[in-house]
């Protein structure tokens, strides 16, 4: 049985689909994993590194707004179409999962029109454009968010409650120490400007308040420095990234489902900092008005005090943090793949 997984561009997609894919090779061992990613993205190194064979499919993505790519959209699609059928008679899979993304649109069409069948998982609470352009094409539809047309799954996520070190493991591991607060900051596998200067901009008045952890994201480390109690890279890969969670009191993150899952399968109190005019401001919201995480906009005037100040607030109230870290594990059903990969199993078993 070989499934194909279909996204990338960032982590958002490729995570919950690696989750499903441990579920299925515990579930179905014989199962064989190929993914059909970007040709730039993040993607390739995380899936190569789980021995999943990669191939690339050029980006063929509608902007939202006025851009250049709107005259070269119909070539993209040709190439990305093309590259999709080839893909598909090499590959023959059984199904093709995705979870969203453009990445995945010709694919599925070229799959659902060789009678494949093709599986899709809604992330966010606004149904995305590219899922819409394939829902009619796919035998399952679900989501952790109740909508029509999608049937209510878990979300999957690369993390569980009891796979996380204790605090103290996982705040040596970084050479921080356990018996002082941990700020995580995370703005996605691309990283977050916005974010990353407001940390800067106050960096002393953070490290007089607590410990850092800062995933700046891929390039965007110039001019930043580790400093006693501050701990800064790039990107972290899996491990690094459960030990991260695990150390952190309060996690500062972009407002994309992969990370928000993961926080509420962990049951971290968090600060969501949405992309501005996305489809992560309704994610932010839906999890502020649940309690489940601080709704935090950077378009604010003095966006870096008012993130340092909420901060601030948060390490100094345990209660309220346990208490919304357990509202988001309530709030956003989550599990480690198992709910999907049955799904699966279940239709072209």
């Amino acid at each position: 049985m070989t499934i194909l997984f279909a996204g990338g561009g960032s982590l958002g997609p490729v995570t919950p689909m690696l989750a499903v894919a441990h579920a299925l090779k515990r579930l179905a061992p014989d199962s064989k994993f190929v993914w059909a990613g970007t040709p730039n993205g993040p993607e390739r190194e995380i899936t190569e590194k789980e021995g999943i064979q990669f191939y690339s499919i050029p980006v063929a993505k509608l902007p939202r707004y006025p851009d250049k790519r709107w005259a070269t959209f119909p070539f993209d699609l040709l190439q990305a179409s093309r590259a999709a059928r080839k893909i598909i008679h090499q590959v023959k899979p059984d199904a093709v999962l995705s979870v969203g993304g453009f990445t995945a649109v010709p694919v599925i069409r070229a799959a659902a029109k060789q009678g494949i069948p093709c599986f899709i998982h809604q992330l966010d609470v606004a149904p995305t454009l590219s899922n819409k352009l394939v829902a009619t094409k796919c035998v399952s539809k679900t989501s952790s968010f109740k909508r029509e047309g999608y049937e209510l799954l878990p979300t999957p996520t690369r993390f569980q409650a009891g796979d996380v070190p204790s605090r103290e493991a996982a705040a040596s591991a970084f050479g921080l120490d356990a018996s002082r607060p941990i700020v995580f900051v995370m703005g996605g596998g691309q990283g977050a400007k916005a974010l990353n200067e407001a940390i800067a901009m106050r960096l002393d008045a953070w490290l007089g308040r607590t410990q850092m952890i800062h995933a700046t994201g891929r390039g965007k480390m110039d001019g930043v420095m580790p400093r006693d109690g501050y701990v800064v890279c790039e990107l972290l890969d899996t491990e690094a990234m459960r030990h991260a969670y695990a150390a952190a009191d309060v996690v500062i993150t972009r407002a994309g489902i992969g990370a928000l899952s993961e926080i509420a399968a962990l049951s971290k109190p968090c600060i969501i900092v949405p992309i501005p005019k996305s489809h992560q401001v309704e994610n932010a919201k839906v999890f502020s008005t649940a309690k489940a995480g601080l709704f935090v906009t950077q378009e604010q005037v003095e966006f870096d005090e008012i993130l340092f100040q909420q901060a601030v607030g948060l390490l100094g109230d345990q209660g309220r943090c346990r208490t919304m870290g357990e509202a988001a594990h309530a709030f956003f059903p989550t599990d480690d793949g198992t709910a999907l990969a049955e799904r699966i199993l279940q239709r072209i078993g």
